[in-house]
């Protein structure tokens, strides 16, 4: 087997893909279930449910971006989620890594939350780990161009009905006046990968404390339709109750 240093699980996600364009050394190898389009080597197919004995078993260092993906359908399943606590003890069992980053969610702050439970029961087991450095990440609303398989947050759900179901109208959950920071993919993965070279353990909040409320998006959505298309999207929300998730600006 060729000799990696480097192993990124989960590549055929938005941060994933990105991570493909910028750690471009023969060294890593791309692990997904799903071949992403724009790798043509270093990739392996894994199934995290199936056997992973064929991974390297020591390596310097390890992207851990794996997660059942963030869609309706999923959260209506009974602990989907855990999944990803039994891929990354499955992954510690298996391959000695010096230092592994973890793709964590600041979802860990919401209640009841079903990601961030689990995210959180994954991070209390990496901590208890014998892993030499740890760098566990909390992105906030990681943006970028749109994948094949689009996730159901806010505005990819407002590519997938205007533009891919060609409906001029739907009603979505949550308020106008919900606020997010939204943040590019791009720079969040050069940040990474510059961090991870370093030699310390540490938990980071990452994201934008420049927030955008709901309906603002709709707008420059509408603009963008409107020029391209010219067509125009009809966005209604269920809740009158506003809710902001958004990186505290300490």
């Amino acid at each position: 087997m060729k000799k990696f240093d480097t192993i990124v699980l989960g590549c055929s996600g938005l941060i994933g893909i990105t991570l493909i364009g910028l750690l471009k050394n023969n060294k890593t190898l791309f692990v997904s279930r799903t071949k992403p389009k724009n790798i043509s080597k270093n990739w392996k197919k894994i199934d995290l449910d199936k056997d992973i004995k064929s991974l390297p078993k020591n390596v310097k260092k390890i992207f851990f971006l794996s997660s059942p993906y963030y869609t309706i359908n999923n959260f209506k399943k009974k602990n989907v989620y855990l999944k990803e606590l039994k891929w990354l003890k499955k992954v510690i069992n298996n391959i000695k890594a010096k230092k592994f980053i973890y793709l964590s969610s600041s979802s860990v702050y919401l209640r009841n939350h079903q990601i961030g439970k689990y995210k959180k029961k994954c991070e209390d087991f990496l901590r208890k780990s014998d892993i030499p450095v740890l760098q566990i990440w909390r992105p906030y609303n990681i943006v970028g161009i749109p994948q094949k398989k689009l996730s159901d947050h806010f505005h990819n759900i407002l590519i997938k009905k205007s533009i891919i179901g060609k409906l001029k109208s739907y009603n979505f959950r949550g308020s106008q006046n919900d606020i997010r920071g939204y943040s590019s993919v791009e720079k969040f993965c050069k940040i990474l990968i510059k961090k991870s070279n370093n030699n310390k353990n540490f938990t980071y909040n990452y994201g934008n404390h420049n927030g955008i409320k709901m309906k603002e998006v709709v707008l420059i959505f509408n603009n963008i339709l409107k020029k391209k298309y010219n067509k125009s999207f009809s966005a209604k929300f269920n809740n009158s109750f506003s809710n902001k998730n958004i990186i505290n600006k300490k």
